[in-house]
């Protein structure tokens, strides 16, 4: 599948997501600006919406965005694409969030996930959230997710 359709695709996801009005609803200003092989690149502008009490990014949202994009890359791993309309990327069964700096309303976010490893019923993600401005990693997460593919 080529990445045009991939990236229609998960844009494709997000709106939907967004206009349920749910807590996806955050993602709105997120860009997914590349995706394939198991990765799933987006961007930010971290805005009031995206902050907790102290103006930085909110610790909820990071946590949401490791679940969400990880979820993405995986979709667009070789052995899954195929299936990507079905938009089923499986069920988390643990998630790990690292927050190693802040991010204020303003700064640009990169969110890059990836793929690590997709054995027979588990796959393996790794998401780094990283300031684009000095390549400062703001956290870092990783996901096992259940699948049945």
């Amino acid at each position: 599948m080529n990445n045009v359709k991939v990236l229609e695709s998960l844009n494709k996801y997000i709106s939907f997501s967004v206009k349920r009005n749910g807590f996806d609803r955050i993602f709105d200003k997120v860009n997914i600006i590349s995706a394939g092989n198991g990765q799933c690149i987006a961007e930010l502008i971290v805005d009031k919406q995206h902050t907790n009490g102290y103006g930085t990014l909110h610790g909820g949202f990071t946590a949401s965005a490791i679940d969400l994009f990880s979820g993405l890359a995986l979709l667009t791993h070789p052995s899954i694409v195929k299936d990507i309309d079905a938009l089923n990327s499986g069920v988390s069964v643990n998630i790990n969030v690292s927050y190693l700096a802040a991010a204020k309303i303003g700064d640009e976010v990169v969110i890059n996930a990836e793929t690590l490893k997709l054995g027979r019923t588990l796959a393996y993600l790794k998401v780094s959230l990283i300031k684009k401005e000095n390549n400062v990693i703001l956290a870092h997460g990783t996901h096992t997710k259940f699948i049945a593919h």
